[in-house]
């Protein structure tokens, strides 16, 4: 039987979290893609025309650029997150108490 000081292998539910904002961050990308990609259409079938729509075409295709740019960099950098962590640490291992630690 384990003595209060003996240190065991349990779940590590800071890989838990990671996988679980991988997940929620991609519907809500695929959203905002959807929306720009509408706009972008609207824009092609004159929308707006003229200076000040040409600049808001302008900016749309920057937002859109840098979302298709950022959002597999973020998926990346959280699957290489994911597979840096193992399945089960020790009960003394900072991921079992990563949310009471103090970023001060």
């Amino acid at each position: 039987m384990a003595g209060d000081d003996d240190v065991v292998m349990v779940h590590n539910t800071y890989k838990d979290a990671l996988e679980s904002a991988r997940s929620s961050s991609v519907g809500p990308a695929a959203r905002l893609e959807d929306a720009l990609s509408a706009a972008r259409r609207a824009m092609d079938a004159g929308a707006w025309q003229g200076p000040m729509g040409e600049d808001f075409s302008g900016e749309l295709d920057t937002y859109r650029r840098r979302l298709n740019e950022a959002g597999p960099d973020a998926l990346d950098a959280f699957d290489d997150a994911i597979a840096r962590q193992p399945e089960r640490v020790p009960s003394t291992a900072w991921q079992v108490r990563w949310q009471r630690m103090s970023w001060r």
